[in-house]
């Protein structure tokens, strides 16, 4: 993968500390651990809320949710990470987005922080979604 700019989906980091699906779990994890070493790693506050949400029950194996604040928090915390947000306008763009691209209010907000962000490329398996945001280029890294 590029040194591009690019957002790490909630999915990539649900992978990375699930086992469940270990083909996934293996390359979602060698991408976090990544970012983690030599920086570069790009998520969205909404991502780390759905991933503590996924992560503590909505998985096979949860985590305790203790464990998930300390993964959000190191996150947050990290100067390899950057988390970005969105505001008043974006939540206006991305309703734009929701309704032009017939998609997910939630996937349309990922999606317009990232353009406000100067953030063109998302690392994610929902391909279906994401590949109908203008603007947006999607890696699957779980394509064979």
């Amino acid at each position: 993968m590029s040194d591009e700019r690019r957002l790490f989906d909630t999915n990539i980091l649900v992978h990375a500390y699930n086992i469940s699906d270990e083909r996934k779990h293996e390359i979602a994890l060698s991408l976090v651990k990544k970012a983690w070493q030599e920086g570069g790693g790009i998520t969205s506050l909404q991502n780390l809320m759905e991933f503590f949400t996924v992560i503590t029950k909505k998985v096979k194996r949860p985590i305790s949710k203790n464990d998930a604040e300390i993964l959000v928090k190191d996150i947050l915390n990290s100067e390899n990470w950057e988390v970005v947000d969105r505001d008043e306008d974006i939540f206006i763009k991305a309703m734009g987005i929701a309704k032009e691209a017939n998609i997910s209010l939630w996937d349309a907000l990922i999606g317009a922080t990232m353009i406000e962000n100067g953030i063109r490329k998302i690392v994610t398996d929902n391909e279906k979604d994401f590949h109908k945001i203008k603007g947006i280029e999607v890696v699957n890294p779980f394509r064979s």
